[in-house]
């Protein structure tokens, strides 16, 4: 603490190099309650944000923090309790909302306990009990805390029919936590950088509305030469006089493989944006593998820094170790463009975490682009739909649902979604390229021998101990595809069998339904193991795609084999898809696509909400649900491949101890997930640990040492254990 003549100086925080002089606190809280005021975005909201951003570092105030800052105390200090405690004392359910988040700013949003919980306990009921330093120097410089005044809209918005909606109520909470977090973490950058940190430098979605579009004329979409791009054109023009709708709500996108989807659907959310005055597109699409091509694709429109990837595998450098504003849109998505996963879309929405809820306030007021939305999580379909209506409905967002197997959704949404398309039935007439027939049951060496007597031909297995089983009865040459190639193999084989395929050379491809998923790729011939309807459709997808055969010479051929037939994986998907062969001739049509889900989904009835997310919101345990909600079970640990000179490199970095962001999504490319223990049992993990076929770099990673287990034609061959399909 710092005295003067005058008065105490509360400091919030000091230069770690001692260039600048020190953050006064009055400063830090006036900038980021200004911060939050500014990203709430709903009017009740910005007044509870704006009382969240003055208190939130309360506890600063207290003797022991000035002097921890100082370094005349040893040991962390509490600052956060005290600005709870504070508003918890309100007894209204907004001020109860700003405490959570104000209590958790730094440690994350926790459960809330009970009345009875005991000081210390990690809980929030807890955490007010509990006794913090004398900080009440805070009057001298801040008036008391308010209940907000909008008290009674606000919770009458997050009821229907007398039913609380908690999944709607625990979003605006992480909504309000959003905007505090996002305003302390830009201030605090700011002061540490000695300026405030340069944000947007986008171009607005007007702009890009103007680029899109031209660039659209220029390349001759609204001038189509042959009946197919006519009927590409009336798809896009459909979606185009669509986005014109001024109302926010859930619309569906149903169109053919071969329609245009990506370029209509995105049409669509420019048109919608600019109708409503809305502030960003969130694209957001089942896997990563998907997500490259489709930003490229919006890049070639919209410019290069106009989109921001967020997933996994991208990494937007540091320039000088400053926050670059790329890289900061991708923590806070303040940007224009955004293209991201399932995965970060939804586990963010339920997340407790500073870090993951950042983002949230610039998801409210945009655009929702789902892509492949029957790849919605079924273990976690209740949740995800009722926060997208909770989005919807309190957050001026308008959802767009894209498929070309459109599940009937409506059955969980409290309205039916609006089509944007007409005449469904006779769109799939126009686009059927394929013919699909089921081969009942094949041996191993018949499906190889089929694949040997078509020069070019694809198969693909429901899982990879089936489609190695499969390649090596092949007599010929083949290529195999599956996650047990690290990333940069597997685009060098995609790659090889286009450049294949392009010159009319003999091309066999064995492959799990990865390739099924975000490759253009185009076979004459189709092997698919029996599956779910839309998975089979998605496989049919490779075969005659740019349409150049007549459909019934474009064979797409459904097995199964005795090992599938008794293996109870994707078992009722598959027995889904069996009803529907024995009422509709056609898989492939829109009614059979949606009787299928309807069945799929009562099937599956019990686990809609595998983890009760929804009974959690209930008892505000938001710490549970941030550990619960993961819509991939991942227990698995990562194998570094040193494939290549780049590789080698990597891992002689990470050997060093070096551990940055950049550098772990370079390595990202270069590793395969194999399973880990989870259980007694050890898993396939630790057993080439303990055989010495890998050295471990740390907790969760290992280097392969024995390189003949990894197998330029397979990939990593050691004991490969067996992964679901649809994920490998």
């Amino acid at each position: 603490m710092t005295n003067s003549l005058a008065k105490t100086i509360y400091l919030a925080h000091l230069d770690p190099e001692g260039k600048r002089a020190p953050q006064l606190l009055l400063d830090h809280l006036r900038q980021v309650s200004r911060l939050a005021e500014e990203f709430a975005p709903t009017p009740e909201m910005k007044e509870a944000a704006r009382q969240c951003g003055l208190l939130h570092d309360v506890g600063k105030y207290s003797a022991d923090f000035q002097n921890y800052l100082l370094g005349k105390k040893h040991g962390r200090v509490d600052h956060s309790t005290a600005g709870a405690q504070l508003l918890a004392g309100n007894g209204n359910l907004i001020s109860s909302m700003e405490a959570f988040c104000i209590a958790g700013h730094h440690a994350g949003l926790s459960d809330l306990g009970s009345p009875t919980d005991l000081p210390g306990e990690n809980t929030f009921s807890a955490r007010v009990k509990k006794k913090v330093p004398d900080c009440s120097a805070w009057k001298q410089e801040l008036e008391a805390p308010k209940p907000v005044q909008r008290i009674e809209q606000a919770i009458s918005d997050f009821q229907s029919q007398g039913q609380m909606d908690f999944i709607g109520c625990g979003l605006w909470l992480r909504m309000l936590y959003s905007c505090l977090v996002d305003g302390d973490f830009l201030d605090t950058e700011a002061y540490m950088q000695g300026g405030a940190v340069q944000r947007g430098g986008f171009a607005s979605l007007e702009q890009l509305h103007e680029r899109f579009f031209s660039a659209l004329e220029e390349k001759g979409f609204f001038h189509p030469q042959n009946a197919l791009n006519r009927k590409r054109c009336e798809i896009l023009q459909r979606c185009i006089q669509k986005g014109k709708d001024k109302e926010d709500r859930i619309y569906t996108l149903t169109v053919p493989t071969g329609g245009g989807k990506t370029i209509s659907a995105f049409a669509w959310a420019l048109e919608k944006a600019r109708t409503c005055g809305k502030r960003h597109i969130i694209y957001v699409i089942p896997y990563t593998s998907i997500i490259e091509q489709t930003a490229d694709i919006l890049r070639s429109y919209l410019g290069e820094e106009n989109v921001i990837e967020h997933h996994s595998q991208v990494e937007y450098e540091d320039k000088d170790e400053k926050m670059d504003p790329r890289r900061l849109a991708t923590e806070n998505w303040d940007a224009p463009v955004i293209v991201t996963t399932n995965v970060q879309f939804f586990e963010s929405l339920f997340a407790n975490r500073s870090s993951r809820c950042r983002k949230l306030h610039n998801v409210a007021n945009s655009i929702l682009l789902f892509d492949e939305a029957q790849m919605f999580p079924v273990e976690y379909m209740i949740p995800v739909l009722r926060s997208l209506e909770a989005l919807v409905r309190h957050f001026s967002c308008s959802a767009l649902l894209c498929s070309a197997t459109q599940p009937r959704l409506d059955q969980f949404l409290q309205g039916k979604p609006q089509e944007l398309m007409e005449d469904i039935p006779g769109l799939y007439d126009f686009f059927k390229r394929t013919q699909l027939v089921n081969e009942g049951l094949l041996s191993y060496d018949q499906v190889a021998e089929a694949l040997d007597a078509q020069p070019q031909s694809l198969c693909i297995c429901l899982t990879k101990g089936e489609a190695r089983e499969i390649a090596s009865r092949i007599r010929g040459e083949y290529l195999y595809l599956s996650t047990n190639l690290c990333p940069a193999h597997r685009q060098q084989v995609i790659h090889a069998m286009k450049e294949k395929l392009k010159r009319g050379e003999p091309c066999r491809v064995v492959s799990t339904s990865i390739i099924s998923v975000g490759v253009d790729i185009d076979f004459p011939v189709v092997y698919v193991e029996e599956n779910g309807v839309d998975a089979l459709i998605q496989g049919a997808g490779r075969c005659n795609r740019e349409g150049k055969r007549k459909a019934e010479d474009s064979l797409v051929h459904i097995f199964a084999t005795e090992n599938s037939r008794k293996s109870h994986f994707l078992e009722q998907e598959r027995q889904s898809t069996h009803m529907v062969e024995q009422k509709f001739p056609d898989l492939a049509a829109p009614e059979a696509i949606a009787k299928y889900f309807d069945w799929l989904y009562h099937a599956k009835d019990a686990i809609l909400d595998k983890k009760k997310i929804v009974e959690l919101s209930g008892n505000g345990k938001y710490a549970t649900i941030g550990q619960q909600f993961k819509l991939i079970e991942d227990h698995t640990k990562n194998v570094l491949i040193p494939w290549n000179k780049e590789a080698q490199e990597i891992i002689q970095q990470l050997q060093y101890g070096i551990r940055t962001r950049q550098l772990l999504r370079k390595a990202g490319r270069y590793m395969v997930s194999v399973w880990s223990q989870n259980g007694p049992q050890p898993g396939l993990y630790e057993q080439m640990l303990a055989d010495g076929v890998t050295e471990a770099l740390d907790e969760q990673m290992a280097v392969l040492r024995d390189l003949s287990v990894y197998k330029e034609a397979t990939g990593l061959t050691y004991q490969a254990e067996e992964g679901r399909g649809l994920f490998s």
